[in-house]
């Protein structure tokens, strides 16, 4: 998605809000908020939370409590997505204590060795119908309802050095939910009811972990432990359904819970795992300017900021936005991006226009060139011709002409040619000679050479290397005579074709 993007992550007591800025380079977060929910009034919440920052985006996206979702692990004969989502309300029927008419489900595949196996999620029509109307009343209409926890559980499995088996914890005020991802696919999603108060009230005012000295209290080692028995005792009932099911190899730790500075510690003994908190401005993707940093609370904004980052163009995680539900789309983007679709396509436009003007003008500049370049080659072939109408022609009609004029005329009765003749004597006189002819006579039967050499053995020696060779019958000597300077003799040959 391109353009301003705000997630909106609610809960039953918070409302957290995170606007990003998204490019090709990734994104900018421009604004984050928390308002409470006083009495579960979540209207009021919004109202105060659209007065708090300027929060007009192009897309919003929001989550639902995961208390008000009932989860199923099922498995279906097929793997076809529309098959499985045709199916999957009569799958659950039995299993559900409400009327699956009433019903809204969605849900994702999960990687398992089972065939077709899927993790759904269902939730109250009028639940929906009423959540979004308040959300819409307010000046949100998100383009995806997801699940609580779902989108944090997605960014960190895309992230390098993620295990493929891992489990996410997010400690609330009042309730705390975990996610089981198996295969790097999200597996189990459970919401529970714990009183976290202790905890929450010994984090130190700052976040200063110095304020904590010594061991932490009971009371905040119950709420850690009774987390944990949960934990276990949800996992083990999960594995208990399955076989040869891989434990998570790593806790990753968020929500207010994470703010208490012994969290990991707690958490990693209780569990046998290694605790990491989340921070996800670590994502070098992800930047955000000095006056967002003093604002900034991971473990209270992680959530909205991976709903924020959410591919709303992919099968990624759920989204109750569907049926009657489903988001109409929208042209006012369109409207409001028009004017620099327009302006990019002119400039486009533009450069198309002026690159081919630049290529007209460099062809015809290369034309005249070559155009010179032939005529004047025509001049110096021909300077015969005065009138040049289209030389390239011109000299293919004079080409023509002079190779019918080395051929022998057609009543003679051969196809040897000139040029063959001419080839076979010079290459049969010796480079080596003297040798200086005068004049060549060539008919249908004979060749007859005159010319001027040295000596009287040097004619011999012309003779006797011409007579091999097979295009003539025989050579004669016609005459030798000492030229009037008494240095030189005129010779003439005689050859006669075969």
């Amino acid at each position: 998605m391109q353009g301003k993007i705000t997630g909106i992550d609610i809960t039953e007591d918070q409302i957290t809000a995170v606007q990003v800025q998204t490019g090709l380079k990734g994104c900018q977060i421009l604004a984050c908020a928390r308002v409470p929910v006083e009495d579960g009034d979540l209207n009021e919440a919004l109202e105060a939370l659209s007065g708090s920052i300027v929060l007009k985006s192009d897309t919003y996206l929001a989550t639902i409590p995961g208390d008000h979702v009932s989860f199923r692990n099922l498995s279906m004969p097929f793997k076809d997505v529309k098959k499985i989502r045709q199916a999957l309300p009569f799958e659950m029927e039995s299993m559900l204590p409400f009327q699956v008419e009433d019903l809204l489900i969605d849900f994702i595949m999960t990687d398992s060795p089972a065939r077709g196996e899927v993790f759904a999620a269902s939730c109250n029509r009028a639940f929906i119908s009423e959540y979004l109307g308040t959300l819409q009343r307010n000046g949100f209409d998100p383009d995806v309802l997801e699940i609580r926890c779902s989108p944090l559980a997605s960014w960190l499995l895309r992230q390098l050095g993620t295990p493929d088996h891992i489990l996410l914890l997010e400690i609330g005020e009042k309730n705390s939910a975990m996610v089981l991802c198996l295969n790097r696919r999200i597996a189990l999603i459970r919401v529970f009811r714990s009183n976290n108060a202790p905890i929450i009230q010994s984090i130190p005012k700052g976040h200063d972990t110095n304020d904590l000295e010594g061991p932490p209290p009971e009371e905040v080692v119950a709420c850690f432990n009774f987390l944990c028995a949960t934990i276990r005792n949800t996992v083990h009932a999960f594995a208990s359904e399955r076989n040869t099911l891989p434990g998570p190899e790593k806790l990753f730790l968020t929500g207010i819970g994470a703010l208490y500075p012994k969290a990991e510690e707690l958490l990693s003994q209780s569990l046998d795992l290694t605790a990491e908190r989340i921070d996800m401005s670590n994502d070098k993707r992800v930047r955000m300017g000095a006056d967002i940093v003093k604002d900034w609370s991971p473990a209270l904004m992680n959530g909205a900021l991976s709903l924020a980052l959410r591919n709303t163009r992919k099968e990624e995680g759920f989204n109750f936005r569907r049926e009657e539900f489903e988001r109409k789309k929208r042209y006012f983007g369109l409207k409001k991006a028009a004017p620099k679709v327009a302006v990019f396509l002119f400039l486009i436009l533009s450069f198309l226009a002026a690159d081919m003007v630049i290529d007209y003008y460099t062809l015809k500049k290369e034309y005249k060139i070559l155009s010179r370049e032939i005529t004047s080659v025509f001049k110096q072939t021909l300077p015969e011709v005065i009138r040049i109408v289209d030389p390239v022609q011109q000299l293919r009609v004079k080409i023509k002409e002079l190779k019918k004029s080395t051929s022998l005329r057609p009543e003679t009765g051969t196809n040897k040619k000139v040029l063959d003749l001419l080839k076979d004597i010079s290459q049969r006189i010796p480079t080596a000679l003297n040798v200086h002819v005068n004049r060549m006579v060539i008919d249908a039967e004979t060749v007859r050479i005159s010319g001027k050499t040295d000596a009287f053995n040097e004619v011999d020696k012309i003779k006797n290397n011409l007579e091999p060779s097979p295009l003539f019958s025989g050579v004669t000597i016609s005459s030798a005579n000492l030229d009037r300077t008494g240095k030189g003799v005129r010779f003439e040959i005689r050859m006669d074709l075969k």
